[in-house]
């Protein structure tokens, strides 16, 4: 018993126990919700976490999925997407904090894969109609999360489709040197 006293003091007096909520503002409580679901959902594809941290009816609107309403509606969405692309993964963007005020968190990320599976339609510029292309991808994206009670309610996202649409070869980049794009 001893020992685990002097653990705690040790880390209380060196500013690293938090042993509840309580001690957190609301803005690192729905720092550690998002980073949390984050890195479960999107980077290791853990689906049941939709269960523990998103409300009900919550709602996921990225432009190349559309938007899914209800935790069944999002988990669909990243195994569909997951199953034309088995390998993609994306993680918070290293030197770009989370930014939070009030019920609002704003996360920064980047990922890429490889379409390896089978074959995707969702995207509404076009579709990948055979299995494994082998086509590489890489992008990045801006996300905002509502949360309310603790639960995630909104994951708005922006992602930087254009880019991922062109390395898949679904949309021509521009030719600039053509004279039909504009050069800079």
């Amino acid at each position: 018993m001893k020992n685990g006293t002097e653990q705690f003091l040790k880390s209380f007096a060196s500013g690293s126990a938090m042993s509840s909520n309580s001690n957190q503002t609301l803005q690192e409580q729905n720092k550690q919700v998002v980073a949390r679901y984050f890195e479960e959902f999107w980077a290791r594809g853990n689906l049941s976490i939709v269960d523990e941290l998103c409300a009900d009816d919550v709602l996921s609107n990225y432009p190349r999925h559309g938007p899914r309403r209800g935790k069944v509606a999002v988990k669909r969405m990243l195994e569909e997407f997951k199953d034309a692309f088995p390998n993609t993964t994306l993680h918070q963007y290293g030197p770009i904090p989370m930014i939070a005020e009030e019920n609002y968190v704003v996360i920064r990320w980047i990922g890429g894969g490889m379409h390896s599976g089978l074959p995707f339609s969702e995207s509404l510029a076009g579709s990948l109609d055979t299995t494994n292309t082998g086509n590489e991808f890489h992008f990045f994206g801006t996300t905002i999360f509502t949360l309310q009670d603790g639960k995630i309610i909104e994951e708005i996202g922006e992602e930087g489709s254009l880019t991922a649409l062109q390395q898949l070869g679904l949309v021509q980049p521009a030719d600039y040197g053509s004279g039909n794009g504009r050069q800079t």
